[in-house]
């Protein structure tokens, strides 16, 4: 199984510490603008929804490396690509990332819960996150498969990647993808744990063979020179 553990990991810490540090700042009341109003009880749907933001972008950083591969093309002219990364990560590696950035991100939220002002409704998912499991789950399955929808997208793009107007709308779509998710995850703070568990696992099983599928279509469509 081929990938880059250290990139992924310090991609998953940095995402964790950046995270705590906006929950923190809501969570004790301050505001991210000298002209915003902050309540502490909008910190764990605004984290929530922070949560699924981060898991979706991060991906972008997870690739953004240079391997020997990408200084060769730089120097032949063909400069570092998305798609090259797709060929030096296995299909196992690719999964992996996921995997990790959902820990990182569903033991981040774990913390953030410890020290939150708003403990959340009786029966919700924030406010039952420490006396059940399903909670915790949820979050790392739902972290797990945005991310999975981050990297399918961005293996798509590829396939317009060397066409401007196309390679910007991508973008702006990619962006759009990223406050979508954002959204839905604002939504798990009030969810019935049970609920949340079984649709993040839901969407979970159903973004891996998304992502396998992509990945395949963007080497097949667009196979890097290397």
């Amino acid at each position: 199984m081929t990938m880059h553990l250290g990139r992924t990991i310090t991609t998953g810490v940095i995402t964790a510490v950046l995270f705590i540090g906006i929950f923190a700042a809501l969570n004790a009341g301050q505001p991210l603008r000298s002209d915003d109003t902050a309540d502490p009880s909008n910190a764990p749907g605004l984290g929530f929804g922070l949560l699924g933001l981060l898991s979706v972008l991060s991906v972008v950083v997870s690739f953004g490396r240079r391997s020997s591969t990408h200084e060769r093309q730089r120097r032949e002219g063909a400069g570092p690509t998305f798609l090259i990364v797709l060929n030096e990560y296995s299909l196992g590696g690719i999964l992996m990332m996921g995997l990790i950035q959902a820990a990182c991100l569903s033991l981040t939220m774990l913390i953030c819960r410890g020290f939150a002002v708003d403990t959340g409704a009786p029966g919700t998912l924030w406010a039952e996150f420490f006396s059940t499991p399903l909670p915790f789950l949820a979050v790392f399955a739902a972290a797990w498969a945005s991310t999975n929808i981050g990297l399918a997208y961005l293996s798509v793009a590829m396939l317009v990647r060397t066409i401007v107007v196309l390679s910007i709308l991508a973008l702006f779509l990619f962006i759009g993808l990223g406050i979508a998710v954002m959204m839905a995850f604002g939504r798990l703070e009030s969810a019935d744990p049970v609920a949340s568990f079984l649709a993040s696992g839901l969407a979970l099983l159903i973004t891996i063979p998304l992502l396998i599928g992509a990945r395949k279509l963007a080497l097949a469509k667009a196979p890097a020179r290397v």
